[in-house]
C-alpha cells in the first residue's frame, strides 16, 4: 500500500512539474519574442533612454498541454505596447493558445514645448526632449527632429505628448502667390522661367502654377523652396 502511495505521489509530482513547465516555456518564448522586436525597434528608430517591462500571463488550460519539444513559434507583428495577445502553437503536439502579456516602454522622445494648431510649422525652438511612457496607441510616433521639424500640423498638438505621423504633413515648399522658378527638362531639352504658384504644395504635390512669360496655366510640382519642375 505504501509502495503505491509512494507511486501515486511521484507520478503526480511529474505532472504537476510538466504543467508548470510547459507554462514556463510559453512565458520564456513570449518574453524573448517581444524583447527581440523591441530592441529591433529600438535601433531602428534610434531610440535612447529606453527602458521595458514585459508581464506575461498564460491562460490556465497551457498546463494540460504536452511540453513542446522545441521553442513554440509565435507569430511575428509589428511592435506593440500595452497590452499584447499573440499566438504560440506546437505543430509536433498539435495545440496552439493565444497568450496575452502587458508590454510597458518609456523612452527619450522629442516633444513639443508648447500646443500648436493646424497650420502651424514646427520649427526648432517648439521642440524639446522628455523620456515618456508609451500606450498601445503610440506605434507611430515620432523618434527623430527631423521627422518633426519643418512640417507642418494637420492636427492640434498638445504640450509633452508622443507626436505621431498622422498628425503632421510633409513641409510646405510653395505657398499661394508665391513667385517661383518653373524648371522644365526632358531629353535634350532644359529651361527655366519665371512663374507664380496658384497653390500651395509639398513635394511633389501638383499644383496649378502660371508661366509669367506666356500667361500659360500648367501643372507643376515642388521640389524645394520656390523652385517646381514640369513633367512630361
Amino acid at each position: 500500500m505504501l509502495i503505491v502511495y509512494g507511486l501515486m505521489s511521484g507520478l503526480l509530482a511529474s505532472f504537476v512539474q510538466a504543467e508548470t513547465a510547459t507554462t514556463e516555456q510559453l512565458k520564456a518564448r513570449m518574453t524573448q519574442v517581444l524583447t527581440k522586436e523591441l530592441k529591433q525597434w529600438q535601433e531602428y528608430a534610434q531610440v535612447k533612454g529606453m527602458t521595458h517591462s514585459i508581464t506575461v500571463r498564460v491562460p490556465s488550460g497551457a498546463d494540460k498541454l504536452t511540453l513542446c519539444p522545441i521553442l513554440p513559434a509565435m507569430d511575428s507583428a509589428d511592435i506593440d505596447f500595452g497590452q499584447v495577445q499573440r499566438k504560440l502553437s506546437c505543430p509536433s503536439k498539435g495545440w496552439s493558445l493565444y497568450v496575452r502579456a502587458k508590454v510597458e516602454v518609456s523612452a527619450r522622445l522629442p516633444v513639443l514645448n508648447r500646443a500648436m494648431k493646424r497650420g502651424e510649422v514646427v520649427n526648432g525652438k517648439d521642440v524639446t526632449w522628455m523620456k515618456l511612457a508609451l500606450k498601445g496607441s503610440d506605434k507611430e510616433v515620432l523618434t527623430k527632429m527631423d521627422d518633426i521639424i519643418g512640417r507642418q500640423v494637420v492636427r492640434k498638438l498638445h504640450r509633452f505628448k508622443p507626436i505621431k505621423a498622422m498628425y503632421l504633413s510633409a513641409p510646405v515648399l510653395v505657398k499661394i502667390g508665391d513667385k517661383v522658378i518653373i524648371e522644365a527638362k526632358s531629353q535634350g531639352f532644359y529651361a527655366k522661367m519665371l512663374g507664380e504658384a496658384l497653390e500651395s504644395g509639398s513635394e511633389g504635390e501638383a499644383i496649378r502654377v502660371k508661366n509669367l512669360s506666356s500667361g500659360k496655366i500648367i501643372i507643376a510640382y515642388p521640389a524645394s523652396k520656390g523652385k517646381v519642375t514640369t513633367r512630361f
